[in-house]
């Protein structure tokens, strides 16, 4: 086992203990009706200063600014201008439960948990809880700025959930920011569960990591400048068995990013101007970059950029996926400089260019069409259809399209399908499985030893010759 999946592995052993005490500790709460959730100490916030009841140990206030010293489960709630929570480096065991809580942090954030630290953020159920800064938390141009409206920093364990919501507005840089592992500092992880988190975010990412980011379940509604999610290492969305979280990313530059993406569950829908999800990492140089999903249904759209690019492999086991790309020059709806691995799951992937170029290992079988001109009109309804007239797949085309790509598992190697556009036929191919380098334009085919061309149903479009440079990233 290589380093990297040791690593994936023990970060996730670490957040079980964590997790489960989340959702024991909200579930029993809520169940005996307990608003409080039995905090030791309850604040609540004002304009004009923070009123404490309940235990006078393991905290300090001063003005508006609330300063956690110690472990205990801590209510808050009111509202403030300028207010701010802080778990002191170092702390562990803190639980902070948002009840109707509405915190402007202006030029810091509204809630920073330091170094070090182990903190459980809970939407206490049915409560609407509000936080924002202003431009002036960016130490871009403000050098003690904490760059986040929820800011979680180096080697701290964070896990934020919930039957509650959460709305974040980021007018500094980042919605939530979560730091790294070091060896001073420890492991570092974020966790978001169950709750609703709604998510502006007009100059940078909504959420960013450093380290471990796990989706696991809950609502995400998000609008971001950049990133919508972004891991500098490894993320996952939601877990095997499980129903998942709903992503509704309605505006970014690239949607779900991460050094290794993992998709296991959930219901996710993109609209990007970039890539729509992307493995990479320009600071990991020669990294084991993958993506691999084996669940969920993912609807995605790029105005601009790639539908799925890996810098790796790009690996699909399972999932139902609808993923189109409207760039006519030489973005593809699926991109990989490894290879692309289909062992399972049902993907549609379509676009206005000529094609995709890149490895292809499948083991469940595929077909492509692909035409000199358009095909497919945007808001077309695109249907793969058998010889005997049978649909297998259909989804409203969010582009116009020249290329489809369809692989299921109710395909078979060797047999006919047909395009349609709405009742319209508008192309025929023959399904094929195996082992095939293809690439270099419509004119482009198969290399020695690959599978056969199949007529309209081979690949094409051009790909671009080593890796493009990164756009920078931010902190």
């Amino acid at each position: 086992m290589n380093i990297k999946k040791l690593l994936s592995l023990l970060f996730a052993a670490m957040l079980v203990l964590s997790l489960a005490a989340c959702s024991t500790q909200s579930n029993e709460k809520t169940q005996a009706g307990d608003d409080s959730y039995s905090a030791d100490a309850a604040f609540s916030f004002s304009d004009s200063g923070i009123t404490a009841t309940g235990s006078s140990e393991g905290y300090e206030i001063e003005g508006t600014h609330l300063t956690i010293e110690s472990s205990g489960t801590y209510s808050l709630s009111g509202s403030c201008s300028g207010g701010s929570v802080e778990v002191k480096k170092g702390t562990t065991g803190v639980t902070l439960i948002l009840n109707g809580l509405e915190l402007d942090g202006s030029d810091t954030a509204p809630i920073s948990c330091n170094k070090s630290t182990e903190v459980t953020i809970i939407a206490a159920d049915g409560s609407v809880n509000a936080l924002s800064d202003s431009a002036e938390n960016n130490d871009d141009e403000y050098p003690n700025a904490e760059n986040a409206v929820i800011k979680c920093k180096d080697g701290s364990n964070v896990t934020l959930c919930g039957t509650g919501t959460i709305n974040i507005t980021a007018s500094g840089k980042n919605g939530i920011k979560s730091g790294a592992t070091t060896d001073a500092e420890g492991e570092a992880t974020l966790t978001i569960k169950e709750l609703t988190l709604n998510i502006s975010a007009p100059v940078n990412d909504a959420i960013n990591a450093e380290q471990l980011l796990n989706i696991e379940s809950g609502t995400l509604n998000i609008s971001a400048a950049d990133d919508a999610v972004h891991s500098d290492l490894v993320l996952n969305i939601g877990a095997a068995g499980t129903d998942g979280p709903t992503i509704n990313i309605s505006e970014c530059y690239e949607g779900l990013e991460a050094a290794e993406l993992n998709v296991l569950s959930g219901n996710i829908s993109i609209m990007s101007s970039d890539d729509c999800l992307n493995a990479t990492n320009s600071d990991l140089g020669s990294y084991d970059f993958a993506m691999n999903i084996s669940g969920g249904t993912i609807n995605a759209y790029s105005s601009e950029g790639d539908g799925f690019d890996s810098n790796g492999d790009l690996n699909i086991s399972g999932g139902i996926i609808a993923v189109w790309t409207a760039n006519r020059a030489d973005n593809q709806p699926l991109d990989a400089d490894g290879m692309l691995n289909i062992s399972g799951g049902t993907v549609l992937a379509a676009g206005a260019s000529n094609g995709m170029g890149l490895s292809i290992n499948a083991e469940q079988a595929y077909v492509t069409f692909s035409a000199s001109g358009q095909f497919i009109s945007k808001g077309d309804v695109a249907s793969i259809k058998s010889a005997g007239g049978s649909d297998l797949f259909s989804a409203a085309a969010s582009c116009d399209a020249s290329f489809v790509f369809f692989s299921s598992p109710e395909l078979d190697s060797g047999s006919s399908y047909s395009l349609y556009a709405g009742d319209s036929s508008a192309a025929a191919a023959e399904a094929q499985a195996g082992t095939a380098t293809v690439g270099g334009g419509m004119g482009g085919g198969m290399q020695p030893g690959a599978a056969p061309d199949g007529g309209s149903g081979k690949f094409g479009g051009d790909r671009p010759t080593g890796t493009p440079p990164e756009k920078p990233r931010q902190a």
